[in-house]
Formats: C-alpha cells, structure tokens, sequence
C-alpha cells in the first residue's frame, strides 16, 4: 500500500513496521503528523524496536545558498528518528506518561547534502534498566544516542548526538499544547 506524496501527488510506501504492533503504528504516525515534520516534509521510512528510518523529501524551499540541503533542516529527520528509536524502546515510560525531550543535540556536517536524505537511529536494549530505574527514583530519564545523516548515494553528510529526556507531565504539572 502507498501513501501520496503531500506534494507532488507521487505515491510513497507506507512505513515498514513490525507486525502487528499498535505501539510502533501508533509512534510512527504520531511522528510523522507533528506539524513541523509535516511542514517540512519529513517521513517515517521504518520503526523496529530500537531503530527508526526518517526521510526529508528533496525540497527547494529547504535549500541554503549553495543549492543544497540547509543545515537545520537535516536536523528534522534526526531528531524524529532518534525520539521514536529511543520511545520504541522505553515503551514502559510512554505508558506511565512520560514523554520525550530533546535536551541537547550536537551535529557534525561531514559532507554536503543534497537531494532526500536519510536519517538512522538505532538504540540498544541497554537504555531500558537505568531509564527506568532513573524514573522510579524520581530523576528524569536521559538517554543519549547517535544518528546518522546520509545522501543517495548512501554518503555520510551529518552524524549527530542527541540527548533525550524523559518527562513526566503528570509530576510535573504540565502539559504540552
């Protein structure tokens, strides 16, 4: 089954998700409905527990003066990819209401990018024990995890390290609007 492209009208695979999970469908849709990914065109591609897959689409308006990709809007797809890797695999805490944050993010540009671009989270199952435990003591869950930008040609143009929190609204009093 394809997707339309919100463009183009060029159709677009749904996202490969594992089967029969409701959580990982629930995620990636999730995801892709907020509405800066909408405005930029940013896509889940795929979600397995532990890693995500986002696209950004080729898009003129998010070109730089050089005629290529600009370098904040590569940061959409990484930040996605990285949340729902890292929520995939704290299902736990999505449940008892926490939600995640970006609490820090460092890029390094290493090539320049041009074209859709790919962006690849993978989390390991090592995050789950203390990011429970973090919670159950009180502390707000940090996970830091790498994500990694490539072109067409599967070139490298951006590795970025992202530090995710996980807040509990309930405890907090608030909430997001």
């Amino acid at each position: 089954m394809t997707a339309p492209d919100a463009d183009a009208g060029t159709p677009r695979p749904e996202p490969a998700i594992e089967p029969d999970d409701a959580v990982l469908a629930g995620l990636a849709a999730g995801g892709a409905q907020l509405p800066f990914n909408r405005h930029l065109g940013v896509e889940v591609v795929s979600l397995t527990t532990g890693r995500c897959v986002t696209r950004l689409r080729d898009d003129a308006a998010l070109h730089n003066h050089l005629a290529g990709v600009h370098a904040i809007a590569e940061l959409a797809p990484v930040e996605l990819a990285g949340a729902l890797a890292v929520s995939s695999r704290l299902r736990a805490l999505l449940e008892r209401g926490f939600v995640p944050v970006v609490g820090g993010l460092s890029v390094r540009y290493t090539a320049p990018a041009a074209g859709e671009l790919q962006a690849v989270a993978e989390v390991g199952e090592d995050v789950i024990a203390p990011a429970l435990a973090a919670a159950d003591e009180g502390r707000k869950p940090r996970i830091d995890i790498e994500v990694v930008v490539t072109d067409p040609a599967q070139v490298v143009v951006a590795r970025a390290e992202l530090t995710f929190f996980y807040l509990d609204l309930a405890a907090e009093g608030a909430g997001l609007a």
